[in-house]
């Protein structure tokens, strides 16, 4: 998947069929000497009316940052095993960033 500016938060990723889809981008972060990118689904571009997701409870979607020629690329996981690891450090961030939160009030 090949990305295009829109502006510095928001990127349109083409899917393997086609499609484009707007995406907000979250967060980046590095793991295991990758870098990997937190994006929110924000649907397609061309039927903006449809929900961003078949199923609407997973429209945050992570995938992997590549940089190549000054040029950012988006690409799927391929290995179940390495997306499920990731999955894991990623809600251990979100874990520690509401303990975080919980500790400030």
């Amino acid at each position: 998947m090949q990305s295009d500016n829109i502006d510095e938060q928001t990127i349109t990723l083409e899917s393997e069929d086609g499609k484009s889809y707007a995406c907000r981008i979250l967060g980046v972060f590095e793991f295991d000497r990758k870098e990997y990118a937190l994006l929110l689904n924000l649907g397609d571009v061309e039927n903006p009316e449809e929900p961003a997701e078949e199923n609407k409870d997973s429209s945050t979607v992570i995938m992997q940052l590549i940089e190549e020629d000054n040029q950012a690329t988006f690409r799927t996981i391929e290995s179940d095993e390495e997306f499920e690891r990731v999955v894991a450090y990623v809600k251990e961030l979100a874990t520690e960033m509401t303990d975080d939160d919980d500790e400030e009030e």
